[in-house]
């Protein structure tokens, strides 16, 4: 992120700054420009690293768009946008619309409704989802988690719904009822320092299908580097994926032990909880089907605040313990984090009123 992209989004740390800062079209497409493109342009198709503006609207030409360019590879030519194979592709919505819409659902701790969000902008609940899952898709993280890593299980969904007359379950295994919760894998990890300004640690969660080890283990293949430090608790599923590791310590929930020295999983826990109270205040219920983009956007919140200074607490049993208070980073200044692989994750909206996702990976090293 340039200097002059970031003076610009540190003035933002109100609703009225953000609407004085998002107020021209032209600007806003220029700030996306250095977010999205923050070592020049690139073409999208290609990678070639030069390219031609082509005279649009913003200009005077009424038949060109606004902010096309041209890539000057004489085997290529595509035209292309900033939004061109983005989650932000074919928008018909205003670049200040966009930006003035990821600000205000990044600017609450746990999210913000389709609802609310189509009422702050002025647009239909329908594309206000939508524009909520492009959030979602550019929240998606790439990297493996390396460090001490802390990994847990929970569960989304509720309880089977009762049909009436059904005469309630008997005893044993003839009795129980075929749940509808999914279960879900956390990582969660840790700050490789704890000095002031360090920032919290990355954070993802995945549906797997089971709670087996061969499920847990291709989840972790994915997202934790092999030399990783992992923590968890004494799940056979987890000892059995933990030999794949450099090393793999645990504690034993079953016996009351919670954290030994170093050797806990609380941060996951944390992480965990946070997930559910989200689900429940703001989105009420997620489907299935995108609950992986819902999870993406979660695991972007978590390690969004940086250490702000530490303190001293006592126990109820009296003991001193050390804690570390954290400081949110400004919802302006989580853009260039947002849009910096942008390019190659893309969304389309189908038939039906709903999303297909072409692509999650981000492609020349944007």
């Amino acid at each position: 992120m340039s200097d002059a992209v970031r003076a610009v989004l540190s003035e933002i740390k109100t609703v009225e700054d953000m609407i004085a800062a998002f107020a021209d079209e032209q600007h806003c497409r220029r700030l996306i420009e250095e977010m999205v493109w923050p070592n020049g342009r690139i073409c999208p198709a290609c990678g070639y690293k030069h390219s031609i503006k082509i005279a649009g609207r913003d200009m005077g030409r009424q038949r060109a768009r606004p902010g096309l360019y041209q890539c000057s590879n004489g085997d290529c030519r595509f035209q292309f946008t900033v939004t061109t194979r983005t989650p932000l592709h074919s928008t018909k919505l205003s670049m200040n619309k966009w930006l003035k819409a990821l600000w205000l659902v990044l600017q609450p701790d746990k999210g913000l409704s389709s609802v609310r969000l189509a009422e702050a902008i002025g647009i239909s609940q329908p594309a206000a989802w939508r524009m909520g899952h492009a959030l979602r898709l550019l929240a998606a993280s790439e990297t493996k988690l390396s460090g001490t890593v802390e990994i847990d299980e929970f569960f989304l969904g509720s309880r089977p719904k009762k049909k009436p007359g059904t005469p309630p379950p008997g005893r044993g295994r003839k009795g129980q009822k075929k749940t509808t919760k999914k279960p879900v894998l956390a990582m969660v990890r840790r700050p490789s320092d704890l000095k002031i300004g360090e920032p919290a640690g990355d954070a993802r969660a995945a549906i797997v299908a089971d709670r087996s080890a061969h499920e847990v283990e291709a989840v972790l293949e994915n997202e934790v580097d092999p030399e990783a430090r992992l923590m968890s608790d004494e799940a056979k599923a987890f000892i059995a994926a933990g030999e794949e590791f450099a090393k793999h310590e645990t504690v034993c929930h079953s016996k009351s032990e919670y954290a030994r020295g170093a050797v806990h999983t609380n941060s996951v826990e944390g992480f965990n909880a946070r997930v559910r109270r989200t689900i429940a205040g703001v989105f009420h219920h997620i489907s299935p089907q995108h609950a992986g983009l819902y999870l993406h956007e979660m695991g972007f919140r978590w390690p969004q605040r940086m250490i702000k200074h530490h303190t001293t607490r006592r126990t109820k049993s009296g003991h001193e313990t050390q804690s570390v208070l954290w400081d949110r980073i400004p919802p302006a200044l989580q853009l260039p984090r947002l849009f910096q692989a942008a390019v190659g994750r893309q969304m389309r909206r189908t038939r039906d009123g709903g999303i297909a996702i072409k692509s999650q990976i981000a492609v020349f090293g944007l």
